[in-house]
């Protein structure tokens, strides 16, 4: 296999489309068949279910996109590794949040303090899913992490600090959604399929839309996707609806539109610090001020 078939089947993924991944990569759509068909036969399995409306991953599928976007971001951060250790040239803080999300009104700020304390480290900023944000701080690939995954908070050996309850919200499509005269509650979405990332931990996923609906009235109907890049762009065709926090990015699309649940998610800082670093416990330090003072809004 080569990177231009790994490239290739991405954004097949992505887009759950052929010609649509042509069209992103301005390459012919029988390039990318060939491709991804060579990749196919290469690991001795098919990716994709080929269907008269589409394309859809198989599980082996999702699980060679989890794979190769990992492998992707890794050999980029390797790179650049080895060039700023060539080069000499600024030491680099690595700080992980979660894909999706939106955060610009608080890591500007400490941004900004924190270049004035240590002009000459860099903060590179990265983006997982709630599932791999764990092993990122673990192999040593992040520095500091924001999340909202509680189980990370259990492993020996690592840092964190609760500082915020980030509020959920059920996002779903303009498009596709009646106008109401009435407020929306949850209960009017009762019927809908909520999508949601599924992985290892999906019988926890599924406990928590399950808890997060039930005072609403209802059990929901859950369909598993592979990423929250999928879940995002699955409401966004009308193929369901999905929980997820205030800090989506979905949120500032205007074809989106949300309700606030009334629950929340607990938000965390979480650093390893075994060289106690003084770069990271100030960078740690600005970030929980700035969390802590930043205005929750649910207007």
């Amino acid at each position: 296999m080569n990177d231009l078939q790994i490239e290739y089947f991405l954004a097949a993924a992505r887009n759950m489309s052929f010609s649509k991944a042509a069209q992103e990569l301005f390459v012919s759509q029988p390039a990318i068949s060939r491709q991804i068909l060579a990749l196919e036969q290469e690991l001795g399995c098919p990716l994709f279910e080929r269907l008269n409306r589409g394309i859809v991953l198989t599980a082996n599928g999702e699980m060679f996109y989890d794979f190769f976007e990992r492998y992707r971001g890794e050999l980029f951060d390797l790179k650049l590794r080895a060039k700023l250790s060539l080069e000499n040239k600024k030491q680099v803080l690595h700080f992980g949040v979660l894909n999706n999300w939106d955060i610009s009104e608080i890591l500007l700020p400490v941004l900004q303090d924190f270049s004035k304390e240590y002009p000459n480290v860099k903060v590179e900023v990265n983006s997982y899913e709630p599932r791999s944000s764990q092993e990122a701080l673990q192999s040593g690939k992040e520095d500091v992490i924001i999340t909202i995954e509680p189980k990370i908070l259990n492993i020996q050996g690592i840092m964190h600090a609760k500082v915020a309850d980030l509020p959920r919200v059920l996002i779903y499509s303009t498009a596709n959604t009646p106008k109401y005269e009435r407020v929306l509650t949850p209960y009017d979405f009762r019927e809908e399929e909520f999508l949601a990332v599924a992985g290892e931990d999906n019988d926890y996923v599924t406990d928590l839309i399950r808890s997060v609906c039930k005072p609403y009235g209802f059990t929901p109907k859950i369909q598993p996707v592979h990423s929250t890049d999928a879940m995002i762009m699955g409401v966004q065709c009308g193929l369901g609806v999905a929980v997820t926090d205030s800090w989506s990015r979905a949120l500032d699309n205007p074809g989106f539109a949300y309700l606030y649940l009334e629950s929340t998610h607990p938000l965390s800082v979480v650093w390893i610090n075994e060289n106690q670093d003084p770069a990271i416990n100030r960078f740690v330090s600005l970030l929980k001020k700035v969390i802590r003072m930043y205005k929750w809004n649910q207007a």
